[in-house]
């Protein structure tokens, strides 16, 4: 019986390490699961992220010009797709114009800003009030 033994253990330990190689080696790498959540590969609501004070460089189309020196443009990075910019300088396009406004992001307040950029009535900054706007130091028309 020893005999017997001593084949059929070396018999045994090479079947399964065949059956283990073959296994390994025939298996299909596992497919990749769904996240639970959608992820967007779209950074919304860049100005919304921004801290107060840092730089920010924005390139979209002007919605509307609300003074000489303040105009929205619409973009879909954009905190709900629009974003106030300021400038010292007269409103430098027309809707739907494409712009890059390179500036700083501050937090909006129609009384502290109103005199400074000659904001006119409070009516269109309404939606504006107490959220993100951008301080234009250099703008950009594509044409």
């Amino acid at each position: 019986m020893d005999r017997r033994h001593a084949l059929v253990r070396p018999a045994l330990v090479a079947l399964s390490t065949a059956a283990m190689l073959i296994t390994g080696c025939a298996s299909r790498p596992a497919d990749p699961q769904p996240t639970p959540e959608p992820t967007s590969t779209v950074r919304l609501g860049t100005a919304a992220r921004a801290e107060v004070g840092a730089r920010l460089t924005v390139t979209a189309s002007i919605d509307r010009v609300l003074t000489r020196a303040a105009f929205v443009v619409r973009d879909a990075d954009l905190t709900k797709g629009r974003l106030l910019v300021l400038s010292g300088d007269p409103a430098p396009a027309e809707p739907p114009q494409l712009v890059t406004v390179s500036g700083t992001v501050i937090e909006f307040s129609y009384r502290d800003l109103s005199a400074r950029y000659d904001l006119g009535s409070f009516g269109p900054y309404r939606d504006f009030e107490g959220g993100r706007a951008l301080v234009a130091e250099e703008v950009t028309i594509w044409k």
